[in-house]
């Protein structure tokens, strides 16, 4: 839900330290503006990254692990199902891109690459099975829209999208169409040299077949509150948590699979402007809330076309 919003909000906290110094406007490649909160019309952005997912819990879950890689932004990934205790190593590779449609709107996409490697340890004999897999994951689209201008009041960004192609099994392959989405908002407010935001939506996912089995994974109210510091013109800190609420336990053939379940994280991060065409940022985050998971992101934003 962004390039869109991962990468709108880490352009705020950077224009946070535009407007904390008024010497960036003066540096070659460093000129980074509130403008930039959504892609500049005609212009294209590029981003890649890595984000790696370590993971620990006991008997069943669900039927999916989702995986927060950006605010707003997730990947839920099919897992292996077991009574006994389950870890998981997960390394997901992700392409964007973003285009700016109009001065207030973007559209975007993105692909995702997944490897895991899931082990298995039954307390009782202590006999452990492990298992790995990698697939393409998702393709998503979407668009975002700047419905106010942060200045009297703070600014709003909306977002929409959904999933043209997903891979709901977790060995192999096998792909189904619309079958998720999401909807939600970006409030934000510069404070110089802080920027606050609070990101909140809904993740719908709807019934799809696997194999013989008809799965539906429990849908998704999230909200994440972030404040970004301006050290100087080339790096902002950011911190704040994220809260997911499901609002039911996912259900296999219309029988739940474990239990509905609230997750909350603290989020650790930071951006660095490289120049004004190239963006980097890392992201960290460790569950408080729900089983135990520890995520680390690293991400790069490339701008191409007009200056």
């Amino acid at each position: 839900m962004q390039y869109a919003i991962t990468g709108s909000l880490f352009l705020i906290l950077l224009a946070g330290a535009a407007t904390a110094q008024e010497r960036i406007a003066e540096q070659d490649g460093l000129g980074i503006e509130l403008e930039e909160l959504l892609t500049e019309r005609g212009t294209i952005r590029f981003e890649f990254g890595t984000t790696i997912s370590a993971s620990s819990s006991d008997g069943i879950s669900g039927l999916y692990q989702t995986i927060q890689t950006g605010t707003g932004e997730y990947v839920s990934v099919p897992i292996d199902l077991g009574v006994t205790e389950r870890q998981a190593d997960t390394v997901l590779g992700t392409f964007g891109l973003r285009y700016g449609l109009t001065a207030r709107s973007e559209i975007y996409a993105r692909a995702t690459l997944r490897y895991d490697n899931t082990r298995f340890t039954d307390v009782t004999n202590g006999l452990t099975e492990s298992l790995s897999s990698s697939a393409f994951q998702s393709l998503i689209a979407g668009m975002n829209y700047r419905f106010i201008e942060e200045g009297e009041h703070p600014g709003l960004i909306g977002f929409a999208e959904f999933a043209l192609l997903e891979n709901t099994t977790a060995r192999g392959t096998d792909f189904e169409t619309g079958r998720s989405g999401a909807v939600g908002v970006t409030a934000y407010r510069v404070l110089d040299p802080v920027v606050v935001s609070l990101t909140t939506g809904y993740a719908a996912n709807l019934e799809r077949t696997v194999g013989a089995d008809i799965l539906d994974p429990g849908d998704n109210i999230f909200l994440n509150p972030s404040i970004g510091f301006a050290v100087n013109n080339e790096l902002t800190l950011t911190g704040g948590f994220n809260l997911n609420y499901a609002t039911q336990a996912d259900e296999r053939n219309s029988t739940r699979q474990g239990s509905r379940n609230t997750t909350s994280d603290l989020q650790f991060g930071l951006a660095y402007a490289w120049d004004k065409q190239t963006t980097l940022r890392a992201d960290i985050s460790t569950r408080v809330l729900g089983d135990e998971t520890f995520t680390a992101a690293l991400f790069l934003t490339r701008k191409f076309g007009r200056d």
